[in-house]
C-alpha cells in the first residue's frame, strides 16, 4: 500500500535518495486532465518510482500530494524516456546563503555555475540531475502501468482539490 505523503516531504524523500544514489535518475513529466494536476513521475534504478500530483489552488500556492508508488522501474520504460528526454533538477536554495555571497560581491551567474558543476555550495544546489521526458506516449504508458499503485493518491488529490473550489464554477 502506498503512503500517502505532502509534497514537501515526497520531495525531501526524493533529495534524501538523490544524495545517496546521485546517478542515473529519470522523470517523465505530465498531465493528468481528469484531476487538472501536473504529475511527476521521479525514479531512480536504486530507488524505485515517486509520483509526485500537485495544482495550483492559486497563482501563489502549489499543493500537492504523492508517494513511492514501486520499489523498481520496468527496463522498457526507462529505454523509452532515454529516447525521449532532456534534463531536469531539483534545485535547493539557502536564501541567508544567496544573500550573504552576494553582499561579498559574489556574481549570481557565479553562484549558479557553481551549482550547475557541483562545486563548492554558494546557497544553490542541485542534489537530484538526470533525464526527463515529456512525451505524452511516454507518459500515458507509466501512466497506465501504474493505474493501480496511484488509485489512492488520485483519490486523496480529489479530495483537496474539492475542497478547494478546484472543480468548481465562477459564480
Amino acid at each position: 500500500m502506498v503512503n500517502i505523503k505532502s509534497r514537501s516531504e515526497i520531495l525531501n524523500d526524493v533529495i534524501k535518495d538523490g544524495k545517496k544514489h546521485p546517478n542515473n535518475w529519470k522523470a517523465v513529466f505530465g498531465k493528468d486532465n481528469k484531476r487538472l494536476s501536473r504529475d511527476y513521475y521521479i525514479f531512480n534504478p536504486k530507488t524505485g518510482i515517486y509520483l509526485l500530483k500537485e495544482y495550483e489552488k492559486n497563482p501563489f500556492e502549489i499543493k500537492g500530494i504523492g508517494g513511492k508508488i514501486a520499489r523498481r522501474i520496468d527496463e522498457d520504460i526507462e529505454a523509452d524516456i532515454s529516447k525521449k528526454a532532456g534534463d531536469f533538477g531539483i534545485i535547493q536554495g539557502d536564501y541567508q546563503k544567496i544573500i550573504k555571497n552576494l553582499e561579498k560581491g559574489i556574481k549570481p551567474e557565479k553562484i549558479f555555475n557553481a551549482a550547475f558543476k557541483g562545486k563548492k555550495d554558494l546557497g544553490i544546489s542541485i542534489p537530484i540531475k538526470g533525464h526527463a521526458s515529456t512525451s505524452k506516449d511516454v507518459f500515458n504508458n507509466i501512466h497506465n502501468i501504474y493505474f493501480k499503485e496511484q488509485k489512492r493518491i488520485d483519490k486523496k488529490l480529489e479530495k483537496m482539490a474539492i475542497e478547494d473550489g478546484l472543480y468548481s464554477s465562477y459564480e
